[in-house]
């Protein structure tokens, strides 16, 4: 019975893609002939850049998500339909269930953390909570045991963002349970060290999402007692959040968003995920994969004075962006 269902929605989900596709494609080549017939090659290469301009909003229609720089023509559209930066999660909706659920492990998460700071970033291996490799007692905080040991972050899945990885299946099974039960993947451990950002909050490391049809949810599993007040926080949009300990923070990942902490000395741990919105979950496999292709593609280094390498990696992640948006 459970296959059949699974054979259904595959049905469904090709179904959903054909019904998407099929009047794109006719789109496009009526397009393409009426401006061949009216000015030849210009009339027709028109035609192609109309084509590609209406995309984003065919894919909105059909409940599709926009990756990367194909979205920045929603921007208006967006701000009408009322699509916030921070995702409420007081209103018994989706988030808001999956935001109780995270406040609820939340512990559960930290424990893993503590588990794993204390047994791989303590100096020496000593799995001993209280002591360091020397035997004397350890005052450090989480998020500077880390960077002592050298984990700036944790990546908990491979390189498909949606398979936990070896070191996440040993050290943080019931984290990778709780996220793979929200639908959960891209997700890491990382550190927010003393002195990212700055007063002004978001200016310098402001960073956008590649696509506009999943979450990026926060949790924060640790905080260090020197991290006074509103030191530490997340800006997206318009909007400002402090990063309490075992908050949780639903952000729509298409908005700019940026994290600070003016604190000299102390961090916080977050985990981080992604969770495709309830209007995207038939389209999720086709996302993930988009994703993480586009995740290698946007993250390989090039040498900025190679101006063929460059030029190599504008075509590459260009044309990679409209396969995404066409899939």
């Amino acid at each position: 019975m459970a296959r059949t269902r699974s054979r259904t929605a595959t049905l469904g989900d090709r179904a959903r893609y054909v019904g998407f596709l099929a009047p794109y494609v006719a789109f496009v080549a009526h397009m393409v002939r009426v401006g061949f017939e009216l000015d030849q090659r210009r009339g027709a290469a028109l035609a192609c850049a109309v084509a590609l301009g209406a995309l984003p909003f065919w894919r909105a229609f059909c409940g599709r998500p926009v990756f990367a720089f194909y979205g920045l023509v929603l921007r208006r559209y967006r701000r009408k339909r009322g699509f916030a930066a921070f995702e409420r999660v007081d209103d018994g909706s989706t988030a808001s269930r999956c935001a109780k659920a995270l406040r609820e492990s939340a512990p559960m998460f930290t424990k893993e953390l503590a588990s794993f700071v204390n047994a791989v970033c303590v100096a020496g291996g000593n799995t001993n909570s209280s002591t360091s490799g020397d035997g004397r007692e350890d005052a450090r905080q989480p998020s500077e045991k880390m960077r002592d040991g050298g984990w700036s972050f944790i990546a908990l899945h491979d390189a498909t963002l949606d398979a936990p990885n070896r070191l996440a299946a040993r050290c943080f099974p019931n984290t990778i349970r709780a996220m793979s039960a929200l639908g959960g993947f891209n997700g890491k451990i990382w550190v927010l060290g003393p002195g990212a950002g700055g007063a002004e909050s978001a200016t310098s490391r402001v960073a956008t999402g590649l696509a506009d049809g999943y979450w990026r949810v926060h949790v924060v599993l640790a905080r260090d007692a020197g991290l006074h007040g509103k030191a530490a926080g997340l800006k997206a949009g318009d909007e400002t959040r402090a990063l309490d300990l075992g908050s949780v923070h639903i952000v729509n990942d298409f908005h700019p968003r940026a994290f600070w902490n003016v604190s000299r000395d102390s961090g916080a741990v977050l985990l981080s995920f992604d969770v495709v919105r309830p209007e995207n979950a038939s389209c999720r496999a086709a996302l993930v994969d988009a994703r993480a292709r586009l995740t290698q593609a946007f993250g390989a280094a090039r040498s900025a004075d190679d101006e063929a390498s460059v030029v190599a990696y504008l075509w590459r992640t260009f044309s990679l962006t409209l396969l995404c948006n066409l899939s």
